[in-house]
């Protein structure tokens, strides 16, 4: 007698299945993590604005204190000695006297 062993018969469609499935999870992973670090980004712009709005507004009281002292230190001893130990100096920006054109 022949005896063969029987043949196992293998259907494709459960390996591909899993490996697509696998796939599928790992683009709605990347998806996911892409729009979380894309929020996250978008609130840390905006806060960074906040802070860069803070301070101009103490950048801008902080040069009126300090010309207000230097003013006061022309009359004032007190202040004249404060300018004096900090080392305090104003800076004069130039400013443009023109206004560029623009080229035709």
């Amino acid at each position: 007698m022949d005896s063969e062993p029987p043949r196992a018969n293998y259907d494709g469609f459960w390996p591909i299945f899993f490996i697509g499935m696998s796939m599928v999870l790992l683009l709605v992973w990347e998806i996911q993590v892409g729009v979380s670090t894309r929020q996250n980004a978008e609130q840390m712009r905006t806060q960074q604005l906040r802070v860069v709005d803070q301070a101009r507004k103490v950048e801008d009281e902080l040069s009126k204190l300090v010309r207000g002292l230097v003013e006061l230190a022309k009359t004032d001893d007190a202040a004249k000695g404060i300018v004096t130990k900090f080392g305090i100096k104003l800076n004069n920006p130039t400013v443009p006297t023109e206004t560029p054109t623009p080229a035709p």
